[in-house]
């Protein structure tokens, strides 16, 4: 649930029409329209506004927005697990699809355990493979 849904629910519960809320917290009815509907987001000043306007704390608000359950928050708790070395490949990992995405057909990657660095050259978006590399048994992808 977005924060404009919540906004919506909780202007209702306080039996609010968006004219009153708009000249509670000092926006137009435009504005209140607007924030509910997710099209622009309310400034800081106006955050404070609506909380006072609306009698509710900011976690009220925010309920359901960010969430120990979505995926961003999933996958930020496991990185925050892992050691450096983890870290250090779900970085490598994340620059080369970055670059793969944005067009970079080519960058130099260093070799571990003393090996000379070598240019991956990245295959363009819908290839069976981005990598010409032998896989861990050792035949071609």
């Amino acid at each position: 649930m977005g924060i404009g849904t919540r906004l919506r629910e909780l202007r209702e519960a306080a039996g609010l029409t968006q004219g009153q809320l708009a000249a509670a917290v000092g926006v137009t009815a435009a504005a209140i329209g607007n924030y509910e509907l997710e099209v622009s987001f309310p400034r800081e000043a106006v955050l404070y506004s609506l909380f006072k306007a609306l009698h509710c704390e900011p976690n009220e608000l925010f309920t359901g927005h960010f969430t120990e359950k979505s995926a961003d928050a999933l996958h930020l708790k496991k990185y925050r697990e892992l050691d450096s070395y983890g870290k250090e490949l779900v970085d490598a990992c994340t620059e080369i699809e970055h670059r793969r995405c944005n067009g970079d057909e080519g960058m130099l990657i260093a070799a571990r355990n003393g090996g000379a660095p070598r240019r991956l050259t990245l295959r363009k978006r819908g290839s069976a493979s981005i990598l010409d590399e032998p896989d861990y048994r050792g035949g071609r992808r």
